[in-house]
């Protein structure tokens, strides 16, 4: 019994080591894929801001973006976002060039994601071509805020007392924080993960927690601080508590196959769905869709007329504070 006893002890000491080993080796890859991620997205971002001009079509500087990510490495966490004016977020261009061009009096905002082996990171920037009294500091109303609420960032803080510190910074400036957006914890293969930082400090929070990643995203905009669906949609994600479900069209059991294969949890454009499948997408992607195989990422738009800004970085919750990662 005795030693039987010993040679259990013996092998649950092995164990909890291997295991410990493993563990440390999982934290050192997360952190090596992050940085790396975080490298390339500060790269695509140093790549397209000279391009984003009046005039330039928003369908070459997303696919511009999304091949520089690729050219450097790394892989997309989501469609690159371009939003303009009063549309906040979501949208990229679909499977047929819509031609949307920027125009003068523009206020552009470019949302890119990278990630490697599922590790994450999420930033965004906004460019003013309008020079209206009124929207002179919007843009930096949201990178005032990203750096008051990243210097906030600390394992025990409760997000939602950064949620406090943001609406106060917008607000001063004379903007609405939009309630329905803001940052969010990201989980590998999920950019947005279980924990909020909310834009609004009436708010819940979260507690944040070493080892944590966050997306520190600020919106401010001229209207009522509040957004909608619009009918548009061009991004779509898997839903993964969705079961086999009859489908119909071979069309949609390739699609699903191949955004399993690919994008996994992940968001992903219909124009990238497009390129592999040249016929029958459109129905593929409905037939998922109305299965709940598929979520739907709207467009998402504040009131007609209003201006909306986005500042957005990525960073990881250290020991005694955070390390910014985009």
């Amino acid at each position: 019994m005795t030693e039987n006893k010993n040679l259990k002890d013996s092998s649950d000491k092995q164990k909890s080591g291997e295991n410990k080993e493993q563990g440390e080796e999982e934290k050192q890859h997360k952190i090596e894929s992050l940085k790396k991620a975080g490298n390339i997205a500060q790269e695509t971002k140093k790549f397209i801001k000279p391009q984003i001009q009046i005039g330039a079509k928003v369908l070459g500087l997303i696919e511009s973006s999304e091949s520089k990510i690729v050219e450097l490495g790394g892989n997309w966490a989501f469609p690159t976002n371009i939003s303009i004016n009063n549309i906040a977020a979501h949208y990229t261009s679909p499977i047929k060039d819509d031609n949307l061009t920027i125009q003068e009096g523009d206020i552009v905002k470019i949302d890119l994601g990278v990630h490697i082996d599922g590790y994450i990171v999420d930033t965004a920037f906004s460019i003013s071509f309008n020079d209206e009294e009124r929207l002179e500091n919007i843009i930096q109303a949201t990178e005032v805020a990203v750096e008051a609420a990243k210097n906030m960032a600390k394992p025990e803080v409760n997000t939602k007392d950064i949620g406090k510190k943001i609406e106060s910074i917008v607000k001063g400036f004379k903007y609405n924080p939009i309630k329905e957006l803001g940052g969010h914890q990201i989980e590998q293969w999920t950019v947005h993960g279980k924990k909020q930082l909310p834009e609004l400090g009436s708010q819940g929070g979260d507690i944040m927690e070493e080892g944590d990643v966050f997306a520190v995203e600020i919106f401010a905009s001229t209207g009522e601080g509040s957004i909608h669906n619009t009918k548009y949609s061009y991004i779509y994600e898997l839903n993964p508590y969705v079961g086999r479900v009859p489908l119909r069209r071979k069309t949609s059991k390739q699609i699903l196959a191949h955004v399993n294969k690919n994008y996994k949890t992940l968001p992903f454009a219909e124009r990238w769905v497009a390129k592999d499948f040249r016929m029958g997408v459109a129905f593929g992607l409905q037939e998922l869709i109305q299965q709940g195989k598929l979520r739907v990422h709207h467009v998402l738009a504040e009131q007609k007329g209003a201006y909306v800004a986005q500042s957005e970085e990525t960073i990881i919750i250290t020991e005694d504070g955070f390390e910014q990662l985009t």
